[in-house]
């Protein structure tokens, strides 16, 4: 289904009885990666997903994008389906976009939950050779980015997203998961990923957050390691830490117990 939401028409689904879900998913992904949770949610929950701006069927007329644009989308698109309060389930960049439109409309955010999506507590510091590392993987991403290879940016993306050995012990997973990268359209790939960087280099105010949070962590998780997830607990005022065996895309590598864990939290309230 389309609806204008915030100067764009945005593709999204809405399914199920009960309290509002939204479940805001990563960088290169669309509203189909969900495909382990919409059908267990929804027995519960009126579960909300939809295409990022620059992502899937969503439009993206700007070249200028910024995660307080990607939050204001989400605002638009709850008060265009009347929706005045939600739990949010944010995975990856969806955890970024999510925390934005919490900390803005705290008054329409029920709980909140990072899906390996590491933000930094104030009292985390990255070592040199961290720094380095990052710089060296954002620009190897901005060149492969730059020459609009889907297939290349698909592949790639899709590795980093799971734990070492996961495409040869479960190839079925690792080419839907690319399969589904593979229908977005790149042209708008680099502004969401300087957009990110700079997110991450000047981090929000994690204490600022006041509704009960839970965050996800992979013990494999080549984008989040577990000493931010650390700092993330100790910054936000009601959080837990769920750590699994996984490596980023926990809600694909392990579905079970990711989803197990969401509705152990949801349930809590």
């Amino acid at each position: 289904m389309k609806i204008q939401a915030n100067g764009v028409v945005t593709n999204y689904d809405l399914v199920g009885e009960g309290d509002y879900l939204v479940l805001i998913h990563g960088f290169t992904d669309n509203l189909t990666m969900w495909y382990n949770q919409v059908p267990v949610f929804s027995k519960q929950y009126k579960v909300l997903t939809y295409d990022v701006r620059g992502h899937g069927q969503t439009d993206s007329p700007d070249d200028k994008i910024s995660l307080d644009t990607l939050a204001d989308d989400l605002y638009a698109l709850l008060k265009a389906l009347n929706i005045n309060k939600t739990f949010v389930l944010g995975y990856s960049m969806g955890g970024r976009i999510g925390l934005e439109f919490a900390l803005k409309h705290p008054d329409m955010t029920s709980g909140f939950i990072f899906a390996n999506s590491g933000i930094p507590g104030p009292v985390f510091q990255l070592s040199e050779k961290e720094i380095t590392e990052m710089l060296e993987k954002q620009s190897l991403m901005e060149k492969l980015i730059e020459s609009g290879d889907i297939e290349g940016i698909s592949e790639i993306m899709t590795e980093l997203s799971f734990s070492p050995g996961f495409k040869d012990r479960e190839p079925e997973v690792f080419q839907r998961y690319k399969d589904l990268k593979l229908k977005n359209d790149p042209r708008h790939y680099l502004p969401i990923l300087k957009a990110i960087v700079e997110n991450f280099q000047n981090p929000p105010d994690l204490t600022q957050l006041k509704c009960p949070s839970l965050i996800i962590a992979g013990t494999q998780d080549s984008f989040m390691k577990l000493e931010v997830a650390e700092s993330m607990e100790k910054a936000i005022p009601n959080a837990q830490v769920k750590i699994l065996p996984t490596g980023h895309a926990s809600a694909l590598e392990k579905p079970k117990q990711f989803n197990q864990a969401i509705l152990e939290f949801l349930e809590s309230f």
